[in-house]
């Protein structure tokens, strides 16, 4: 078999799920090798979220930016491919910004932070034995297997979670623009909280992370931390049939939503600003919203309709076992580049 040589030139967290990938496919035969260069001399991507590969005599950048925010790193990245993973892959944008390198872009898909042991990029290892003295599990946790779901016939009162965080408004160091958008979204979120508990009561968990920023806009939706510790959240996450994910930063899809897909859940989510592989679609594997209200009806929608709301369980089910799975985002991604050169 082809070796593939992977260079890892950062340990961002961004990077843990495809080294994951590659991981996966060296343990079923494939021929792969892994190459760590973080803090070596000539490493000319240090920090950045990019993991490269060699296969087939080409170069493979896999690109995790949550957007476009850097573009002469992105531009030196090209310069090196032959092909171009991007996880927050817009047409529009490719076109736009670097016009004579798009057809080397393609889609990379979902990314959500989830690791392998033998995963370099992992916390050193006293970190991973103090951890669970404080009540949190160590990365090495955190594997495909915690994630995955399986789609399951609703038989009670469907449980629908939304578990968020508020922007600071007031950020000095943001235009008056930004800071209003910020306010916006507080305001918004709160909003869907504020309803969703009244209208469903115990069926609803959700609320804000504790902070003092919380506190100060709705102490009275601050959660206890049980709830947001991270393996204590993905039970609560099994344990929930609708899903509601928030953009991310430069508008990317949010991590929890690929959280959300892998579980196998039905997802009400914000309209997507970037593409994904494999024909993930609004109305079948999650329903968008732009407002409040068009969310709290999309909830409403799946509450009403039980069928609707398995089929879109189904669908992501589906989706993860083709297109988001570690291994095979992975596996996929080198049959594009193939395809592409």
């Amino acid at each position: 078999m082809e070796k593939i040589k992977v260079i890892i030139p950062s340990h961002i967290h961004h990077n843990a799920q495809i080294i994951t990938g590659f991981l996966m496919l060296k343990e079923q035969g494939w021929n792969v090798e892994l190459e760590d260069r973080t803090g070596k001399p000539g490493n000319a991507f240090e920090d950045l979220p990019v993991v490269l590969a060699e296969y087939k005599g080409k170069k493979l950048v896999y690109d995790l930016w949550d957007g476009y925010q850097d573009r002469a790193a992105m531009e030196k990245c090209l310069d090196w491919a032959d092909v171009y993973l991007k996880r927050s892959y817009s047409e529009e944008k490719n076109t736009a910004l670097f016009p004579q390198q798009q057809d080397k872009i393609l889609p990379l898909g979902f990314n959500y932070h989830l690791t392998h042991k033998k995963n370099p990029v992992n916390e050193p290892v006293w970190k991973a034995l103090a951890k669970p003295l404080m009540g949190r599990a160590p990365d090495v946790y955190f594997t495909a297997e915690v994630f995955e779901g399986r789609a399951e016939q609703i038989s009670h009162p469907p449980r629908i979670l939304f578990l968020t965080r508020l922007w600071d408004d007031k950020d000095p160091s943001l235009d008056e623009a930004t800071n209003r958008e910020r306010t916006g979204i507080n305001e918004a979120r709160i909003h869907i909280i504020r309803t969703l508990r009244e209208r469903y009561g115990d069926a609803f968990v959700g609320g804000l992370n504790d902070n003092a920023l919380s506190r100060a806009w709705a102490a009275d939706l601050v959660v206890p931390a049980r709830l947001t510790e991270r393996k204590k959240y993905v039970k609560l996450l099994h344990s929930c049939d609708i899903c509601i994910g928030t953009m991310g930063l430069h508008e990317s899809i949010g991590w929890k939503t690929a959280e959300y897909v892998a579980a196998a859940k039905a997802i009400v989510n914000e309209t997507f600003h970037y593409q994904v592989p494999g024909a993930f679609a609004a109305g079948k594997n999650y329903l968008a919203f732009e407002t409040a209200q068009q969310c709290i009806d999309a909830v409403q929608s799946l509450v009403d309709d039980p069928e609707k709301l398995y089929r879109m369980k189904l669908a992501n089910e589906t989706y993860y076992r083709n297109f988001l799975k570690p291994d095979l985002l992975v596996k996929n991604s080198l049959t594009a580049a193939e395809k592409l050169l």
